[in-house]
């Protein structure tokens, strides 16, 4: 059955209510839009959550003009980052049902009243809805690889799945785990556990509006080593994470186990260096693989090879297109 068949939801008196976390740091320029898509919805029995990660714009003075009860918004004195503030949006949720929407992004009117269908009027053991999102630069769907609805596994999420989705998950999924703030830019630990957890259906339409225009949308971050070990130091102890990628993206899990042992060995870092090693199945060490486990100097070498890589990227890049 298509998602257009379903009955309106008008007439269900208690509509569980639905946490949308918006973590957000000096989005001036954009919070409104975002903030007007949520109070707009068509299902109404709604919370905004909204933390605002220490901005230093006018972003506070738009989000306290807004008197509207459903909004409750939260600050972090400093900036902790995109993760923590996500976190802070999930300590607080009172909802049966919640999401996470950009600050920079925003939703159709209809968006959550059309995933709530699927639970609330066609199958009660559902505790997931999926969707796909609107990319404003490609004009086009952002996610790929399933064009119908229906049922989706962690196998289809895994391998078949590619691109920006959205959703919204019952709150008992998370059973009390969260976002780890040390790995910031990689949330899949914690999606990774709740997609084993989740019944899921997919709905094949955007009801997540994806602004990518825009030069803030762009990663201006420089390479930094310090940055590389930190991650590496802390993705180690992911063991969740690092076995549902080895099970579903080996190539993925072979890269991670390669880097983590190439910077930790050239950080000097030999326990962490040693248990990345071991996760390298016997086979699949190469000889450079073993090279580098066994001397540090190679590893330094690599890992100079590939800062000056990252950082020569952009004007190599830059380059190429004034040759066209």
């Amino acid at each position: 059955m298509s998602i257009e068949d379903i009955q309106i939801i008008d007439d269900i008196v208690d509509l569980p209510l639905v946490s949308i976390i918006m973590a957000t740091y000096n989005r001036s320029l954009t919070i409104g839009r975002a903030v007007n898509s949520v109070i707009n919805q068509s299902y109404k029995n709604i919370e905004l959550i909204i933390i605002d990660d220490g901005s230093t714009d006018n972003t506070i003075e738009i989000l306290n003009n807004y008197k509207v009860q459903k909004i409750k918004l939260f600050r972090h004195e400093s900036n902790k980052g995109v993760t923590a503030a996500k976190n802070s949006g999930l300590n607080q949720i009172k909802g049966e049902w919640f999401t996470i929407l950009d600050s920079d992004d925003e939703i159709t009117p209809d968006a959550i009243a059309t995933m709530m269908k699927l639970p609330l009027v066609i199958d009660k053991t559902i505790t997931a809805v999926s969707c796909n999102c609107w990319d404003t630069s490609k004009k086009a769907f952002s996610g790929n690889g399933i064009a119908t609805d229906q049922y989706i596994d962690v196998n289809i999420l895994m391998t078949v799945f590619k691109g920006e989705f959205w959703g919204i998950t019952k709150s008992s999924l998370l059973q009390g785990d969260r976002f780890n703030e040390n790995l910031r830019g990689i949330e899949a630990t914690l999606w990774y556990k709740i997609n084993e957890r989740a019944k899921r259906f997919y709905i094949h339409k955007a009801l997540r509006i994806w602004h990518t225009e825009g030069e803030d949308r762009i990663m201006k971050s420089k390479y930094s080593f310090r940055r590389e070990v930190d991650l590496y130091t802390n993705l180690i102890e992911e063991k969740h994470y690092l076995a549902t990628t080895k099970k579903y993206i080996p190539i993925d899990y072979r890269n991670i186990c390669k880097n983590g042992l190439i910077t930790m060995k050239a950080s000097n870092k030999k326990k962490i260096a040693d248990r990345y090693y071991q996760l390298i199945d016997p086979g699949a060490r190469s000889m450079i693989i073993k090279l580098i486990y066994k001397y540090k100097a190679v590893a330094k070498f690599i890992k100079q090879y590939i800062k000056y890589k990252m950082v020569l990227k952009p004007y190599l890049s830059l380059l190429a297109k004034t040759k066209k």
